[in-house]
């Protein structure tokens, strides 16, 4: 004969229910399609022409998304002459994507880009001074 009453049983049951739920959701990421959550960067929408400040040794904004064919235009406003010159990968002559060449305080330039990637830049007088370019 059970001792158990009813009250117990639905008691259990709701327990097992709630630990199966809690065991599933615990599950392993099985590296699954991720392209809802990260098909693009977070951030502001890409634009047909950006303007990137170079001001107090920074590059501002340090990121910027343009459409593919579209134009970036670097204003140094430091007291010293800066550069955004993209890493590797280009026809450039020094074998960068986009090169301003030297932007003496107060001058401007403006390079077009056209493949969509992903461009790390710099400054080559000033290493630490970095910045991105996301081409859609």
């Amino acid at each position: 004969m059970s001792t158990s009453s009813p009250s117990r049983s639905a008691f259990c049951a709701a327990w097992l229910v709630a630990i199966a739920f809690l065991v599933a959701a615990c599950g392993s990421d099985d590296g699954g399609d991720e392209s809802a959550t990260s098909a693009k960067p977070a951030g502001p929408a890409a634009v047909q022409a950006a303007k990137v400040q170079i001001a107090s040794f920074k590059y501002v904004p340090e990121t910027i998304r343009v459409k593919a064919g579209g134009s970036i235009t670097w204003t140094n406003q430091d007291v010293a002459p800066h550069t955004a010159t993209s890493d590797g990968g280009g026809a450039g002559r020094d074998g960068s994507v986009f090169n301003t060449d030297t932007l003496k305080t107060g001058r401007a330039k403006t390079v077009k880009v056209s493949e969509p990637g992903t461009y790390n830049y710099y400054c080559v007088f000033h290493r630490f001074m970095v910045g991105k370019v996301v081409v859609e």
